[in-house]
């Protein structure tokens, strides 16, 4: 059999064209073209020059040649899985997907339900609870002259059953429904464990594998807090369900999670008192954004206990007592609910990774180098479970290329640079490339801030309480980082992501024209500020 690499292929008609190409050279006896994959193999009744095969095929307007012993396709084996991928969220089937384009035979084993954390406790629920909360909190944020609007009526309960519905349709569309389209993946509920290199066993059943994918993710961690265990606290798992207002929710940690589901109860009528053992919130965002959110939800109502270590937890009735100590004085903070968000643990234990020689680190997260390959060269591992930026965008980009370096061998480097990330309280924070410090440590640095105060649409929309970042190379001009606290900050950024990934400068983010008047414009208006007093400047001049 001959294996060419076909170069030229846009639909299956070419596949079939280039078929036919082949099959009409003499000594053929059939031509099998994988359109997907990129690649023919040829059966031959008698022996036949290869520059004939190649030949043919670029007369019919395609390009060919002989694949060689590293090839730019994979050729999945037989009665095997190709590729075993441990963990069903985004990640998980980021892998299966890439692997099936590949034409390889792909097992996906979820011992959860299917979608993993973002979708089932995760992003799409809590961003819903975060739009709901924003409007019905409206009438009391209202800034607009000339309306009077109330708040009427709120069931939790109702809010919590769409919220369901919607997940379960989200469900069905984006995972149930994918594996539909791809007859390669087979997908199979319950637990999966590595039993020998090459061998799983999934609920009892042995399965035999080529290479393997772990994406297990993560779950809520748990803090060694005396009395913890003896109460029903909650866990970003379990809040995002509950079908009742909390009257006062105590919140411990001060990241994305805490801040976010903080604000949420906080709007919807609760009482929200949110305690952080660190100095400040978000401590590994940019100061002056975390210092500006951090009055925004104080001037909302949300009470912020920073450098505050909670000692013991205990119930008294009706009430939670959290015994803490702050400045070496200890109180007592009484409250009806408590939210446990002190960050996230990998799931990465009892899967049998001992079992095949995958290590991890001593927070239990799997190694991996910059092909996302484990400590076994056959293994790889992506998203939550390996914890380098804990974003399901990152972990399906993390997922898609572990499966293609697993099948073609490493080609690929996950790069983490130009990636944007957001925290979305509201008004959101949101940033991409080097902070402030992280840029000082290698370059020669110019900084400038801006007020939204100085972006006509936040004038225009009553939202000037946001400021944005930007971090420059001094000699060059070259922008490594942009840093966002304002009203549509998640979307803002994506306006800055080019910008960084492809190292411009601030003139060409000047020369490009935005659209007026937008949030977005607050970027060119903070390159603009490097050069020249923007309060001075008339609308959209250079």
């Amino acid at each position: 059999m001959i294996r060419l690499k076909i170069t030229g292929m846009t639909c299956q008609h070419c596949a079939q064209t280039v078929k036919e190409a082949l099959e009409s050279v003499e000594g053929v006896k059939r031509a099998v073209v994988y359109f997907p994959q990129g690649y023919a193999e040829v059966e031959q009744e008698e022996e036949i020059n290869v520059e004939t095969l190649i030949e043919a095929v670029k007369k019919a307007g395609y390009g060919a040649e002989l694949m060689g012993t590293s090839p730019e396709v994979y050729v999945p084996e037989k009665d095997v899985y190709d590729l075993f991928v441990l963990g069903g969220g985004s990640a998980g089937f980021a892998s299966a997907i890439r692997a099936s384009d590949l034409g390889a035979k792909v097992l996906v084993v979820e011992n959860r339900v299917i979608g993993g954390t973002c979708l089932n406790r995760g992003c799409i629920p809590s961003k819903y609870l975060i739009e709901v909360a924003e409007v019905y909190s409206i009438p009391k944020r209202n800034p607009f002259r000339g309306i009077t609007l109330r708040q009427d009526r709120l069931s939790v309960e109702e809010i919590s059953e769409f919220k369901e519905s919607m997940v379960k349709e989200l469900r069905k569309e984006k995972y149930l429904d994918v594996l539909k389209a791809y007859p390669n993946i087979h997908y199979l509920e319950g637990r999966g464990t590595f039993l020998r290199e090459g061998k799983a066993e999934v609920e009892g059943r042995e399965i035999t594998f080529h290479k393997a994918v772990v994406t297990t993710g993560s779950r809520p961690k748990i803090p060694p807090i005396k009395g913890l265990e003896s109460i029903n606290y909650l866990t970003s798992d379990e809040i995002l369900s509950i079908d009742y207002l909390p009257k006062h929710l105590l919140i411990l940690g001060g990241g994305a999670i805490g801040l976010e589901l903080g604000q949420v109860f906080l709007r919807l009528g609760s009482e929200v008192t949110l305690i952080e053992a660190l100095p400040d919130i978000l401590m590994n965002e940019e100061p002056e954004l975390r210092e500006r959110l951090r009055k925004v939800l104080g001037d909302e109502g949300m009470k912020i206990l920073t450098g505050t270590k909670v000692i013991e937890v205990r119930r008294n009735r009706e009430h939670l007592e959290l015994l803490i100590e702050k400045d070496g004085r200890t109180s007592i903070l009484r409250g009806t609910d408590l939210l446990v968000a002190t960050g996230r643990t990998p799931n990465t234990e009892d899967i049998g990774l001992e079992n095949v020689g995958v290590e991890t680190d001593p927070s239990g997260f799997i190694k991996t180098n910059e092909y996302m390959q484990t400590t076994n060269p056959n293994i790889y591992a992506a998203g939550d479970c390996v914890g380098r930026m804990m974003l399901v965008t990152v972990a399906a980009m993390e997922g898609t290329i572990s499966a293609e370096n697993a099948l073609l061998g490493n080609r690929i480097r996950m790069d983490y640079r130009s990636v944007p990330r957001a925290v979305f309280t509201d008004p959101e924070l949101a940033s991409v490339g080097l902070k402030e410090e992280e840029a000082r440590e290698s370059f020669e640095v110019e900084v400038r801030t801006l007020e939204f105060s100085k972006v006509p649409r936040a004038v225009i929309s009553g939202r000037t309480e946001g400021v944005i970042k930007m971090v420059v190379e001094k000699e060059s001009s070259r922008v490594l980082g942009v840093h966002v606290l304002g009203r549509h900050g998640a979307e803002i950024i994506h306006r800055a992501v080019p910008i960084v990934k492809f190292g411009l400068t601030l003139r060409d983010v000047i020369d490009m024209v935005d659209v007026y008047p937008t949030f977005s414009e607050a970027v060119k208006l903070c390159a603009q500020s490097f050069y020249k007093d923007v309060s001075k400047l008339s609308c959209c001049a250079q």
